[in-house]
């Protein structure tokens, strides 16, 4: 083969070789061209699909949230229930709720003061009080004590002891006992001074409630709101008597006679008077008094209208065995007065200015005394200042404790606030 036909040999296989290459290369350009376009749709579709299940998502997100709204605003109707009767309190839950409400509010200084029956002259320090005035007022502010006890002295006509008795009360920063002893005799504070009462002689149980009413009535006028009687003294020169069952009855009815008239009563002395003879006070013992002088005494309790029992200070060596005065004794305030006869009431002390306690007990100290044996107010001390501050003084070092002096108070508060529940509470 010449060297031509050599050279065309190798061109056309040039040609074919070229030919091959160019037919690789379109087919892998084409191979190429159809993955992207499958890579690409399927990254369209992917891409499409999950717009699609986001709009889903937010399309359900969408719905839920108008179903809540939608929820939220629908009325919902139940089934009616039967409301629960609140049981309504009655008057003595009322009574109780008023009583906690004011001694929790107090402050210890106050509670302490409460428990304290006083002359005019006592917290003025003026010789003879016919008037409130401004001494009365600061005394007040200062000692918010729970009563003050007036004297034929003090009582000089109508419009004076009126005046003065409205005066004081508006002073107090508290409902405090406006007391006197009246039972229509001469002996009387009233009757003695102004001679108004017009009581008639006791003389049955009738006789004694209808003086009680009248004696009653003309307190409350003037405005009083305690008696310290009836006095217990069984002689037939009394007008209660001297048997001791008819004594208690009158006793009662008097009581009774008072009370309609809005006035309370504190008997007197316990357990028997402190100016009986030694010789016989020496002698009684405990079933002398339960035949003779307790009687009176647990008649009056039992009848449920008696507010206060003042216990006296005759020392009785056989049944109060420390030979303490019936007001300091424990036996005989919390073992006969409470227990045996079962009274619930306001014990009052004293009176405190006696000779006989103030020769023994010391100021300070005795009204301490009283209350550790079970005395509520503390009744007429010789020094009144000494006997607040040494009470005060025992409360705080815990010798007393202030829960013993709330005892106290909630007994003197529910008297206090008996016939106010309506007022406040309406």
């Amino acid at each position: 083969m010449g060297k031509f036909e050599d050279q065309d040999l190798d061109e056309k296989r040039l040609r074919r070789r070229q030919r091959r290459k160019r037919s690789q290369l379109m087919a892998a350009i084409t191979l190429a061209v159809f993955l992207l376009l499958i890579i690409s749709g399927a990254a369209f579709g992917i891409h499409y699909l999950k717009g699609i299940l986001k709009d889903k998502k937010i399309v359900q997100e969408v719905q839920e949230a108008a179903a809540a709204e939608q929820s939220s605003q629908e009325i919902v109707i139940e089934t009616p229930q039967e409301e629960e009767e609140v049981p309504e309190l009655s008057e003595e839950d009322l009574l109780e709720e008023i009583v906690d409400t004011c001694i929790s509010e107090m402050p210890l200084e106050d509670k302490v003061a409460g428990l304290f029956i006083v002359t005019p002259e006592q917290i003025t320090g003026v010789e003879t009080a016919v008037k409130a005035g401004s001494g009365t007022q600061d005394a007040l502010a200062q000692y918010a004590v729970g009563g003050i006890s007036y004297a034929a002295k003090n009582i000089k006509s109508e419009d004076q002891i009126t005046d003065m008795l409205k005066a004081t009360v508006s002073m107090s920063k508290y409902p405090i006992f406006t007391m006197v002893s009246e039972e229509g005799n001469i002996q009387s504070a009233i009757t003695s001074s102004i001679d108004t009462v017009g009581a008639d002689e006791i003389t049955d149980v009738a006789s004694a409630e209808q003086a009680g009413s009248k004696i009653g009535a003309v307190m409350y006028k003037y405005g009083f709101n305690m008696n310290l009687a009836p006095t217990v003294v069984l002689s037939e020169d009394n007008h209660f008597g001297a048997d001791p069952g008819e004594a208690g009855n009158r006793m009662t009815s008097f009581i009774i006679g008072l009370k309609s008239q809005g006035i309370n009563s504190c008997a007197n002395s316990f357990p028997v008077s402190a100016d009986t003879d030694e010789e016989t006070l020496s002698q009684l013992t405990k079933e002398d008094l339960e035949a003779g002088a307790y009687i009176p005494f647990k008649n009056a309790i039992e009848g449920d209208n008696l507010t206060a029992v003042l216990v006296g200070n005759a020392v009785l060596p056989n049944i109060a065995t420390d030979s303490s005065p019936a007001s300091l004794s424990e036996t005989m305030i919390n073992t006969e007065l409470r227990g045996n006869l079962g009274f619930n009431g306001i014990v009052i002390s004293g009176p405190f200015n006696d000779k006989a306690i103030t020769d023994s007990y010391p100021a300070d100290r005795i009204a301490v005394q009283a209350l550790s044996a079970g005395a509520d107010m503390i009744y007429l001390c010789s020094d009144f200042e000494a006997a607040y501050n040494g009470l005060l003084e025992a409360v705080k070092s815990g010798e007393i404790s202030e829960s013993r002096i709330d005892d106290s108070l909630k007994r003197i508060y529910r008297i206090k606030y008996a016939d106010r529940v309506d007022e406040i509470t309406n």
